[in-house]
């Protein structure tokens, strides 16, 4: 379901799966995300999310947000859902939905049934197609959780978002820190700023990682 708030609101959203538990015929799933984008964009997807029928709870405080949703413990899709929430999968980062509606997971196992069960169960949920970009065997480095990054400002993650949207930090650059300033209708000194703070801020987390 998310991917189809992401395509319509043009968002990106990033989760993590965090448990489930069966109750009354259903199975209820808990998780929590965050999101991106234009705060109209978000505003909007957040009213949608509140109206899904299948939502039990949701917990939203700016950007972040922890949910809880069920499916029928009988239905077919409980059953596909729930191997993402298989305690043995180890999330390496959140799943990314990007503002087109594709979905970029990352996700490693001690045990190779469990990702082979999860891959097909990818195959038969997604409504579109399904690619495999890497399965292969290798010690985990890290796991990335996105609570463990500082936090910004609003004006700081806006510019922040936009230069690694607009490929700022790509080579060659695609984009100018003026044109940023216009974009985000600031002066180039304000937009260089809150840029510089928000680097300063991550950078050493992103260090850490090399």
């Amino acid at each position: 379901m998310f991917q189809e708030w992401a395509k319509k609101f043009g968002i990106y959203i990033y989760l993590v799966s965090h448990n489930k538990y069966v109750k009354g015929g259903k199975i209820f799933f808990t998780g929590s995300g965050y999101i991106e984008g234009g705060e109209k964009n978000k505003k909007k997807f957040f009213r949608d999310l509140r109206k899904d029928k299948k939502l039990d709870h949701l917990e939203i405080n700016k950007d972040f947000f922890i949910f809880e949703y069920f499916e029928s413990a009988r239905g077919e899709r409980g059953g596909l859902v729930g191997v993402a929430y298989n305690p043995r999968i180890i999330f390496l980062k959140p799943v990314v939905i990007f503002d087109d509606g594709w979905e970029e997971w990352e996700v490693a196992s001690i045990h190779k049934e469990d990702l082979s069960a999860f891959l097909s169960s990818a195959e038969k949920m997604a409504k579109t197609s399904c690619k495999l970009f890497h399965l292969r065997e290798q010690k985990i480095e890290n796991v990335m959780i996105y609570s463990l990054l500082p936090s910004l400002t609003e004006k700081q993650k806006d510019v922040f978002l936009l230069a690694v949207r607009e490929g700022y930090y790509g080579y060659p650059r695609k984009i100018t820190i003026g044109k940023m300033a216009q974009i985000l209708k600031i002066s180039l000194s304000t937009c260089q700023f809150h840029l510089a703070k928000a680097e300063a801020k991550l950078m050493p987390f992103a260090a850490k990682g090399v």
